[in-house]
């Protein structure tokens, strides 16, 4: 692993700052200009859904730590329970305790 000095650490946070204050610098100078239901505002929530998806199917497909040591398919059971609870109750919290009960289910009963 490579040893950064202070100098270096700095350097990398002024710069990620910079990199993200610019965009939320843009964003307040043109948010009075964008419309809400307007083209560029759908494409920018597609974007924003879709990295989220990408990141929950990474981390679902290919975990790390201790969820990397159970099996796909308990995870995807999980994942669809709660999906389907989503879509029939429209219950965040529902949606969640189902999915995380069934994953523990298939995780205790069937075997990791």
């Amino acid at each position: 692993m490579t040893s950064y000095s202070p100098t270096e650490a700095w350097a990398a946070v002024a710069l990620a700052f910079l990199g993200t204050f610019i965009w939320r610098f843009l964003g307040v100078l043109l948010a009075e200009r964008i419309t809400p239901d307007g083209p560029l505002m759908q494409w920018i929530n597609a974007v924003a859904y879709s990295m989220v998806a990408g990141v929950m199917m990474l981390i679902l497909v290919f975990p790390g730590g201790v969820l990397g040591t159970t099996q796909l398919d308990h995870r995807l059971l999980g994942f669809a329970v709660g999906v389907v609870l989503m879509l029939v109750t429209k219950k965040l919290w529902l949606a969640i305790l189902g999915a995380i009960g069934t994953f523990a289910i298939a995780v205790g009963f069937m075997g990791v």
